[in-house]
């Protein structure tokens, strides 16, 4: 797995979160319960961007359905409802190991 600096660790403050890129990937950096988490940036059901949302307790809510998604193990844990129509995610939120290293953020990619 190569792993690839994103930012340094004074960037992203507890409790926030930024788009950053490794591999080729848009993937967020959030900073939540003490850890560094990284994620696919493209809510999977219907890929909005999940940097334009926001961080709830260890998880991410999709700013366009309300879905919620877990940063320590990728689950949905609230799936979308747009209005009154509610809707199944059609899967978790996919993830990306993280190192801090000498106060630099990695995140793996393989």
């Amino acid at each position: 797995m190569n792993f690839t600096r994103v930012a340094t660790a004074a960037e992203v403050a507890p409790g926030t979160m930024i788009p950053v890129e490794a591999g080729g990937r848009k993937l967020l950096l959030a900073h939540v319960g003490g850890e560094f988490r990284a994620a696919d940036r493209k809510c999977p059901h219907l890929g909005f961007n999940l940097c334009k949302g926001s961080l709830d307790g260890n998880g991410v809510v999709c700013p366009l359905h309300k879905a919620k998604f877990d940063l320590t193990t990728g689950e949905v844990e609230r799936d979308p409802k747009l209005l009154f129509i509610k809707m199944t995610a059609k899967s978790g939120l996919t993830l990306h190991p993280v190192k801090v290293e000498g106060g630099e953020v990695y995140v793996g990619i393989a």
